[in-house]
């Protein structure tokens, strides 16, 4: 499949982690009680992940991960944050005929966004451009992220997919729970997948579709539901897809085949916006999206990486917005997450601020040219892609990246 879009793809420098159920190259072990965590242990450089590295809790939360070192212990990571007020933006859709120039839309909280105007028939249709609620200032520290607004799409770039117009065919897993599977082949392996779509959802209006890829030892269901903590922030705006690895692994099969095949079925049966595709994934699901990222240029437009590692890096990757976290209680640095984004998307690269004590800071890489920016939140805790501050009770992680990814 062959996918060209005005966008380019990034990768991270460093060292790789390898994520396992056993021990890959190096042992760490993290323990999470109540409120506050700790971790213990470490060395070596590579991170062990263990079997049902994340779990999923009654709402469909992601919680956390496994790093054993002898026993099993679990990381919680805290609940998701769901807060922040949005906005949807409007679309533009070309049909064919004359070129129109669209007015401006309304406001958003974190921003406003101008719409695409009127339906135009021919031509190239030119909306307003859309602008993203506050990213979050250069280094933010404690507390959440800024203003969020939601991810609607605008402007003059809207490639509609050829599902538009359509009645959708596939399954739609409308509850955090009890997921409606669709199922495709490729090559000899039968794959999975679970979706969910805008209650709103509307066959004319070109979509986000963001794509979800679990840890070592789990499945679609770790981050169906709630996927990552961005359903509530999305509101409505977004079609989620949670991927699902062959037998627990994202090393096992034919990966870039399986989400070509995924990516054709969406945007075949629904309407998607094709210029706004996103990627984030969680330790070894973070690693894998490096290589779908860097494997095909141009198809999605930003990646957001969790203590990423467990998959081979790289060896090249065209520039493209990543947003990368990681915990001082685990063995991630920005240098084997960010800094190799940063180095590729021409940014400066230097020794960012560390978290504090309880707290986490989040910075943006300077230097970096206008649409591809590199973002690196570090946290004082564990292996877990929801991590909160102490005395906190939900994560500050989803307001970041939802912020992130709304400047696309």
């Amino acid at each position: 499949m062959s996918r060209i879009a005005p966008f380019v793809a990034l990768l991270v420098v460093g060292e790789l982690i390898a994520c396992s159920s056993s021990d890959k190259n190096g042992e760490t072990s993290q323990t999470a009680t109540g409120g506050a965590q700790t971790a213990t242990g470490g060395g070596g450089n590579a991170l062990a992940t263990g079997a049902g590295e994340v779990s999923s809790t009654g709402d469909g939360q992601t919680t956390g991960g496994v790093e054993p070192t002898g026993g099993t212990t679990v990381d919680t990571g805290g609940a998701l944050a769901t807060g922040g007020t949005t906005a949807t933006g409007g679309t533009t859709l070309d049909t064919g005929g004359t070129s129109t120039t669209g007015g401006g839309g309304t406001a958003g909280a974190g921003g406003a966004l101008a719409t695409g105007g009127a339906l135009a028939t021919g031509g190239t249709s030119q909306g307003g451009t859309g602008s993203t609620g506050g990213t979050a200032g250069s280094n933010s520290t404690g507390g959440t992220a800024g203003s969020n607004s939601t991810g609607g799409t605008g402007g003059s770039d809207v490639v509609p997919s050829s599902g538009c117009g359509k009645t959708p065919t596939l399954k739609n897993s409308t509850e955090r729970t009890n997921f409606q599977v669709n199922t495709l082949s490729v090559g000899d392996a039968n794959r999975e997948y679970v979706m969910r779509w805008p209650s709103n959802y509307d066959n004319t209006h070109p979509h986000r579709l963001h794509l979800t890829l679990h840890g070592y030892g789990g499945n679609y269901a770790e981050t169906a539901g709630n996927y990552f903590g961005l359903w509530d922030l999305a509101a409505d705006t977004t079609v989620f897809v949670a991927l699902s690895a062959i037998d627990v692994d994202w090393g096992n099969g034919d990966n870039l085949a399986y989400v070509d095949a995924v990516l054709d079925a969406v945007e075949a049966d629904l309407c998607i916006d094709t210029t706004r595709i996103t990627l984030e994934g969680f330790s070894q699901g973070a690693a894998m999206s490096w290589t779908l990222a860097c494997s095909r240029a141009g198809v999605f437009r930003a990646v957001v990486g969790h203590s990423g590692g467990g998959v081979a890096k790289p060896s090249s990757c065209d520039p493209i917005p990543y947003f990368g976290s990681g915990g001082l209680q685990e063995n991630v640095t920005q240098t084997t997450q960010t800094d190799q984004f940063a180095t590729w998307n021409g940014c400066d690269v230097t020794t960012l601020p560390t978290a504090p004590n309880g707290g986490h800071v989040c910075t943006d890489y300077t230097g970096c040219p206008d649409g591809a920016p590199v973002r690196w939140c570090n946290f004082d805790g564990p292996h877990t892609p929801s991590p909160t501050d102490s005395g906190k009770s939900s994560s500050w992680m989803p307001e970041e990246v939802w912020t992130f990814l709304s400047q696309f």
